[in-house]
Order: C-alpha cells, then sequence, then structure tokens
C-alpha cells in the first residue's frame, strides 16, 4: 500500500483482552507493527502508533468470579501486565489505553444513540439461555452446547471447536449453562440488533479500495456477500458500556472494543487533533490484527 508522505500516519495493532497473561502468540501483532512504525519514521513519516486492552465482555466475569474477585480487579491485573510485557519488548506505543475509560464509554453511547437516532438499531424479541439454578441469563461464553450448523461443541457466540461461525443468542442447541453445569431453557428476551445486512453492498465495495492480499479480501467479500446478517449488540451483563436507556443491558464488547481505536487518539490528544486522524481523511490509518 502506497503512503503518502504529507499525510499522518495512525497505525493501530489489536486490543489484548486482558483475561490472562500474554503468549507467544502475541508477538506476531505487536513486534511487526512496531517495527513497521520505526521504518515509517525513518523514512520522514508523521507516524502515532496506538493500542490498548480489550477490557469487557464474559470471558473477564467469568475469570473474575473464578478468582473471587471483580471484573476491575481482573482488568486493573492484566493491564498492568501486559503494559510490562511490552515495555520489556520494546514494543513503543505513543498510547496504550483500556477500553473501560470514562471516554470510551462517553464515545460508545454518542455513537450508539446516533446509530439509534438513524434508524441503524431496533428491538427484537430472542430466545436467551438461562440457567434456573443460578437463576441468572447466559450471555455468550456463560453458555455452551450443540453447534447448529455442524453439531459440535460451542460456546454461546461461537463454534470455536468446529466450524467457526458466529452465532446468535438462542441459536444453540441443548445448551448447558458454564458456571454449575445444569441444562438451561430459553426464556424470550428484548434485544436490540444493528442493520449489519443492510451495509453488504457498502463494505464490498469499501473492501475493493483496500490494500492487502488478494485472498484476505476475497473471503471478507464472500462472507459478506453471503453471510451478513444483522447482529445483536447487547447483552445481559451488569459489566460494560450501558446501552442508551436500559440499565439492564449493555453493549456487546465487539461494539465498544474496536471504538476503543477512536478514543484513544482522543486520550493522546487534545480535542482537535484527533479528528483529522478519524473524521477528516488527513491521514492514512493503519490496522495491525492478528490472524486465526
Amino acid at each position: 500500500m502506497k503512503i503518502p508522505i504529507e499525510k499522518p500516519v495512525l497505525v493501530t495493532s489489536a486490543l489484548p483482552y486482558v483475561n490472562g497473561e500474554c503468549h507467544i502468540g502475541h508477538l506476531r501483532t505487536y513486534v511487526p507493527a512496531d517495527i513497521y512504525v520505526r521504518m515509517l519514521r525513518k523514512m520522514g513519516y508523521d507516524a502515532i502508533f496506538i493500542s490498548g486492552s480489550d477490557t469487557h465482555g464474559t470471558p473477564i466475569v467469568l475469570s473474575a468470579e473464578a478468582q473471587g474477585i471483580t471484573p476491575e480487579e481482573v482488568v486493573e491485573k492484566y493491564h498492568e501486565h501486559f503494559k510490562r510485557i511490552f515495555k520489556e519488548l520494546n514494543v513503543d506505543f505513543d498510547y496504550y489505553g483500556q477500553t473501560d475509560s470514562e471516554s470510551n464509554h462517553r464515545r460508545t453511547e454518542e455513537i450508539v444513540k446516533k446509530l439509534i437516532e438513524k434508524g441503524y438499531v431496533y428491538k427484537k424479541g430472542t430466545k436467551q439461555a438461562f440457567c434456573n439454578t443460578c437463576g441468572r441469563f447466559l450471555p455468550d461464553r456463560y453458555v455452551e452446547g450443540e453447534c447448529p450448523y455442524c453439531g459440535a461443541m460451542a460456546r454461546g457466540d461461537e463454534c470455536d471447536q468446529g466450524c467457526g461461525k458466529h452465532l446468535e443468542p438462542g441459536e444453540i442447541i441443548e445448551p448447558k449453562c458454564k458456571i454449575c453445569g445444569s441444562e438451561a431453557d430459553f426464556k424470550e428476551q428484548e434485544q436490540f440488533f444493528f442493520k449489519l445486512a443492510s451495509f453488504a453492498n457498502f463494505l464490498v465495495s469499501y473492501l475493493d479500495k483496500l490494500g492487502g492480499t488478494r485472498n484476505a479480501k476475497n473471503y471478507a467479500k464472500e462472507w459478506a456477500r453471503k453471510e451478513l446478517m444483522d447482529w445483536c449488540i447487547t447483552r445481559n451483563l451488569e459489566w460494560g458500556v450501558k446501552f442508551p436507556g436500559r440499565a439492564d443491558l449493555v453493549v456487546y464488547v465487539w461494539v465498544d472494543a474496536p471504538i476503543g481505536y477512536i478514543s484513544f487518539t482522543e486520550e493522546l490528544m487534545n480535542d482537535k487533533e484527533w479528528r483529522k486522524y478519524w473524521t477528516e481523511n488527513q491521514a492514512t490509518i493503519v490496522h495491525f490484527i492478528g490472524t486465526d
């Protein structure tokens, strides 16, 4: 990808999920990104390098419950761990934040409210796994069962042992509570969905403009054309960014986490400077992400 030298460059790397320690697989994202930023600066580019800890979602809540501590304590423990490891590896971020910050809560709520105002979010009754023994709803990794697509053992949000498909709430077969092992029931629950399928043509067109390998782009384009569905963006959890107007729901972690890139840039800079990277097409943005 050719980058005009007159434009500043914002380089991001995938947000490490802070429910456990850093492992060698993380290096494939952060070390190459750091090398790339150093190269840009050697060539005279104005480059900044940001990342941060991904702090919401069920795995962190499960980890906290298993350790008998709060989600905040889990986040603090592993956020500091990753910062220390990156320093020891000489991975030099200009800013390393975390998604439970006040600014990321505010920015996420603003974006979600705007999507609601524009008519891109709607509410819908869904079947949610519920454990009668624990007396709680079981979002995402709180529940395990059979994948409805391939029959493999799956988590509530993903068939991670089989076909790899994303699972929406209520799709999993023969659900069992991850906490106590009891068989779970399904209860009707109101959730909110983003009209993702409406953006299929836009995403295919956008992918055509991106750099990267042909295989990666074709894979994403095929997925956008054939499998893009409206997306449930709320969860029955206490830990996370509150969904506007609903104290019983939080925004799904895969919504607030990528917004973190914007929030971290804002935290690094003043109110005006960050906008040139994200809202005014004055900068080149390069994302480094891991592969599965």
